[in-house]
């Protein structure tokens, strides 16, 4: 079937009216060839968005009632219910329901002046649209255009919880479009929570009271206030305040307490405790005051505190005099919204001490026991005792301070006391007895003394008592009974011998008295006390043991010592060892170990043992076993390595072997001990001088400084050695050598490996062997230099025949660390190097006296020198003789810039001083390159430059570049672009250090700390009387070729450079460049470009 669109275009075509009416007649054929016959139904829409000309929501209309010509439906804007302007959208038919979301914000279209007012949809197919379909006026809903120009309010309620007081709106601008303003409770400036009320916009004023007592509604935080009208709020526009809940606090703190820590009577002092109260949700600070009584009313403010969840305090200074009327303290809660009327108070307590002491304490000690006290104390009471309730007794120290209580006793008696009891101890330190006054409130801090004086017996005992019959009767007695004195004699005035019954030595088991012997009486070097026993002294009857004591003056001591009588008769051993022998082998000073040896008597009969023991003398004093009974036949016995000898006086000096039989002991052979042992003197300030010119190769001379002391003792020291260690305390490496002592220096050759030796170890030595500790000093490897110069250069400047003069210059090795000096020589015929001169490491230039002879030496040699020789290698250059013929045409160098600077090479440690700095246009400094206008300021013109420095300081800088000094014999200052004389040039000072590690590499294009420099360019015009007045209206740049500068530095140290450097700004490669650099001191410092070629070739 023909479509009639295509029939309509060949009815155009057609040629003849019968085609015509046939092609219509297809045409007419059935629907399926026509557009749509079923419109849709009625449409609806709501604009959801808030804005003029702008819509967005849901366009929906119900669908055609029969759908099955329809493909779907054409949505326009219209501007009428017939009349489209633009297509909206167009949905295909599905059945379902036809709608179209219309997104928020969507544009209302105007086409030629008219805007859209309309939905028009239409159904439609492959063949068209159908010419009729529903329309629908839809509403452009738009809230108002601007929001609340503000919104105020401040609550007059000062219960925490509850607002009151009155809302106050400012209007919008412009309120075309608003019917009434919305008030809201807010959670945010922006979060609406609550509505509370709208005014209509006739509203005059525009308030809205909040009532007292108002709650504030729960996560309230904000007021809000919206314009509105018919379609809406303007929820963008809002205006908000934050809503400030002014809240007095509502609870007072827990308690308050103050206890006076000022014992003075009419003061008080310390701290106001404050517990803080249940809930400070509300409270910022804690104010006390003083109060006429415990809830006020309130006087004078005492201070305040912060609160901080925890209990605080406010302090009362020392000495506050208490307010009269004024008797308790009071505290209150504060906020930022005021103070709670309510609070909590306590009680002000003048707290205070007496002010009067005893008038004496006395006591006599009545318990002879040493370290134990018994007495009565006895208190004379102060003079006034008003203030007095009590007396506290202590024992005190050597300051007369407190040690430990002893006892109270309460005042108001006569002769207060109190009895100590027997025994009672006597505490470590106690050297007074102190009584302090005291009141219920305390006691005072300083009282009255008396000097504790412990009575007592000698708490120090002999250390032993030794008898040996010599009388060989029965039942006779005869030798000397040995008392071997007490280690400490600090208590002791005597030694008192008894025979006793007992060998407990007690006053129960004395006998009778043998003697008592003076302490004072005995030599200071003496160990013992001898009581002689006279030769046939019958033993008293029941006597079984001798006693001894100490004494002094008030008794003896409670103890002693004791030893057993043993009458010796025929029938003990007569018959001794001989040719003892013992090699100490315990190499410590007062400690012996070893093998002690004997040869038997000639003959052993009836005897059953031997023993040994260490004596004080050859007799056996002070005698202490040292072995066990060694049996007959055994020649020997070992004594344990460590076995000590004993201090000072009771130093043990002999080992005595004796002989035994069933009755008891023979005689004993004596011999001396040798304590051998270690030195344990050390050597101080070892040094080694490595003078081996290897690398890693050892030799030369050790030193130290001998030992204060050689003790003459088993620790004395013969020599001392040397060892190469891998530390400090390591162990012994190579043998260096060793000297007798007496000297202190080992020389040892050359060409021990360093390895990994790192210290150097001295040790003193005797016999027995070396000391177990060593002095040590750390190894420097000290070698020649393994560098040399480079590019060695000399340009003979002296233009005679056979003459040379100039510097011969070089660059140092990267490596300077092993280097002192360079020595510069001159190699002549022979093989002859003739010794010019040393120059220090950092030195670049050597300079050779103009008029020096040649005499055919052909080259410069330099080599690099330290303290132990010369390096191996040098450098060299070959010396060419300029004569006059050998001047070049031009002396000058070829560099011109408009900018020239002197820049600090070296640290300036305070800051760098300057007081002129002049630059020259020729070699000899005699052309002076002008720093200001020429003739300036006589007559205007454009100034020729301007100064500049690092860091920028423009105070002076003028002044340093010379401003009218060819007028002024006191050079000039610069005030008002004017130069005016000056009594003294002023300097010019960087204001900080100048430090070598920010310094330059010009070449690099980085900036130094410090520089100071010219540019001759300038639009500063200049009046005839001298002052600038304004621009000339275009810069004059003027290359100058700087061939000298002199600089004048302070000459205080801290205040210059140690080294200058002469640069040009390269315009071409934007950095700035050397010319020259040299070693400068204080004071004047000149740089010149070949000056003394220039001179020498000028004056040929």
């Amino acid at each position: 079937m023909l479509k009639c669109a295509a029939l309509r275009g060949r009815i155009r075509r057609a040629a003849t009216l019968q085609i015509v009416l046939v092609l219509a007649l297809l045409c007419l054929q059935p629907s399926e060839a026509q557009v749509p016959s079923n419109a849709p139904g009625p449409i609806s829409f709501y604009d959801h968005d808030p804005d003029a000309g702008k819509i967005g929501g849901i366009v929906e209309f119900i669908k055609a009632s029969s759908e099955a010509d329809i493909t779907g439906y054409k949505v326009y804007w219209g501007s009428s219910p017939t009349t489209k302007l633009l297509p909206l959208v167009d949905i295909t038919a599905t059945g379902n329901a036809p709608q179209y979301d219309i997104p928020l914000g969507t544009t209302v279209p105007v086409v030629g002046g008219n805007a859209a007012t309309y939905f028009l949809v239409f159904s439609f197919n492959g063949n068209g649209e159908m010419g009729t379909g529903p329309s629908l006026q839809f509403h452009d809903r738009h809230v108002p255009y601007q929001g609340p120009a503000g919104v105020a309010f401040s609550d007059a309620d000062y219960k925490h919880g509850d607002v009151q007081g009155t809302i106050t709106i400012s209007r919008a601008s412009s309120e075309s479009d608003v019917t009434d303003y919305v008030l809201y409770w807010g959670s945010s400036a922006s979060s609406y929570l609550l509505y509370i009320t709208s005014l209509p916009v006739a509203t005059y004023p525009l308030v809205h009271p909040i009532p007292a007592g108002t709650s504030l509604p729960l996560g309230a935080t904000h007021l809000l206030a919206y314009t509105m009208n018919a379609d809406g709020m303007n929820e963008v526009n809002v205006a908000s305040t934050s809503v400030r809940d002014r809240g007095l606090p509502e609870h007072a703190a827990r308690s308050v307490e103050f206890v006076d820590s000022d014992l003075g009577k009419g003061e008080i002092s310390g701290l106001v405790s404050i517990f803080y109260a249940a809930d400070e949700s509300l409270i910022s600070h804690y104010l006390v005051y003083y109060a006429q009584a415990e809830q006020g009313p309130t006087g004078p403010l005492l201070g305040s505190t912060a609160a901080t969840g925890n209990n605080v305090t406010v302090l009362i200074p020392a000495d506050t005099a208490p307010i009269p009327g004024y008797s308790y303290l009071y505290v209150r809660s504060k906020n930022s919204d005021g103070v709670m009327s309510q609070g909590i108070g306590t009680e002000i307590v003048d707290r205070y001490v007496p002010t009067a002491v005893a008038q004496s304490v006395s006591f006599l000690d009545e318990d002879l026991l040493a370290d134990q006290l018994a007495g009565t104390i006895e208190i004379t009471p102060a003079v006034d005792e008003t203030d007095i309730t009590r007396y506290a007794i202590y024992f005190a120290d050597l300051y007369q301070q407190p040690l430990s209580f002893i006892a109270e006793v309460s005042s108001g008696f006569d002769l207060p006391n109190y009895t100590l009891a027997a025994a009672t101890p006597l505490p470590t330190g106690a050297e007074y007895l102190l009584v302090l006054s005291g009141s219920d409130d305390g006691f005072m801090t300083t009282g009255t003394t008396a000097a504790l004086v412990d009575r007592a017996v000698p708490l120090n005992v002999p250390s032993q008592i030794q008898f040996v019959d010599t009388d060989m009767d029965s039942a006779e007695l005869g030798g000397t009974l040995t008392v071997v004195r007490a280690n400490d004699e600090s208590d002791i005035t005597a030694y008192t011998a008894y025979f006793g019954t007992s060998a407990v030595a007690v006053a129960s088991s004395i006998h009778s008295l043998v003697g008592e012997i003076l302490v004072s009486s005995l030599p200071s070097t003496s160990a013992y006390a001898a009581f002689a026993i006279s030769m046939h002294t019958p033993a008293p009857g029941g006597v079984t043991h001798f006693l001894a004591f100490s004494k002094n003056n008030l008794g003896e001591s409670q103890t002693g010592v004791s030893v057993e009588i043993i009458d010796k008769t025929i029938n003990f051993p007569t018959v001794a060892v001989s040719s003892a022998g013992f090699h100490d082998t315990d190499l410590d000073m007062g400690q012996i170990g070893g093998s002690l040896t004997w040869v038997p008597p000639a003959s052993t009969a009836g005897l059953t043992s031997y023993t040994a023991f260490l004596a004080l003398d050859s007799t056996g004093t002070g005698r202490q076993q040292v072995c066990s009974p060694v049996p007959i036949g055994s020649l020997s016995c070992a004594i344990a390595a460590g076995t000590s000898l004993g201090p000072g006086a009771n130093t043990f000096t002999h080992v005595i072997i004796y002989t035994n039989n069933g009755y008891g002991e023979g005689p004993g052979l004596a011999l001396l001990i040798v304590d051998r042992a270690l030195p344990v003197a050390v050597v101080t300030s070892v040094a080694f001088a490595d003078m081996d010119p290897d690398v890693g190769s050892l030799g030369g001379q050790v030193t130290w400084t001998p030992p204060l002391h050689n003790p003459t003792s088993a620790v004395h020291f013969t020599e001392y050695t040397a060892y190469l260690s891998d530390g400090p305390s390591g162990f012994k490496g190579t043998f260096l050598g060793d000297a007798v002592y007496g000297s202190n220096a080992i020389t040892t050759p050359f060409g021990h490996a360093q390895s990994n030796f790192t210290h150097v170890l001295v040790y003193t030595k005797n016999s027995v062997g070396e000391a177990l500790l060593a002095a040590h000093t750390e190894i420097v490897d000290r070698y020649l230099p393994q560098e040399f110069v480079e590019n060695l250069g000399f340009w003979d400047q002296d233009l005679a025949e056979n003459e040379i003069g100039g510097d011969v210059s070089w660059t140092e090795p990267a490596d300077t660390s092993t280097i002192a000096l360079y020595r510069v020589r001159m190699d002549c015929p022979g093989g002859v190097l003739l010794t010019l001169g040393d120059a220090p490491v950092g030195s670049t230039t050597f300079s050779v006296p103009f008029n020096s002879p040649l005499d055919n030496c052909t080259a410069f040699v330099v080599t690099a020198v330290n303290d132990v020789g010369e390096a191996i290698v040098n450098a060299t250059v070959a010396i060419e003789d300029k004569t006059v013929e050998s001047c070049p045409s031009e002396t000058s160098h070829r560099f011109a810039s408009k900018r020239w600077r002197i820049v600090a090479d070296t640290d300036v440690t305070t800051a760098w001083r300057l007081r002129g700095v002049r630059f020259f246009g020729d070699a000899l400094c005699s052309v002076r390159l002008p720093a200001v206008p020429s003739d300036w300021p006589r007559r205007p013109r454009l100034a020729v430059g301007e100064p500049f420095s690092l860091p920028p300081e423009p105070r002076h800088l003028h002044e340093l570049f010379g401003a009218g000094e060819d007028r002024y014999a006191g050079g000039a200052v610069w005030m008002n672009d004017s130069a005016v004389a000056s009594a003294e040039k002023p300097w010019w000072s960087s204001g900080a250090p100048c430090l070598k590690a920010s310094a330059v590499n010009a070449s690099t294009g980085s900036e130094p700390a410090c520089a100071v420099g010219f540019r001759w360019e300038s639009d500063t015009a200049v009046s005839t009387r001298g002052r600038a007045y304004g621009s000339a209206g275009n810069v004059v740049a003027s290359a100058k070729k700087v061939h000298c500068v002199e600089l004048e530095q302070s000459d205080v140290t801290g205040e210059y450079a140690g080294e200058v450097s002469l640069q040009w700004y390269d315009e071409q490669r934007k950095v700035y460049r050397h010319l020259l650099r040299r070693r400068a001191t204080g004071g004047i410092v000149r740089l010149a470009y070949q000056a003394v070629l220039a001179a020498e070739c000028n004056a040929r």
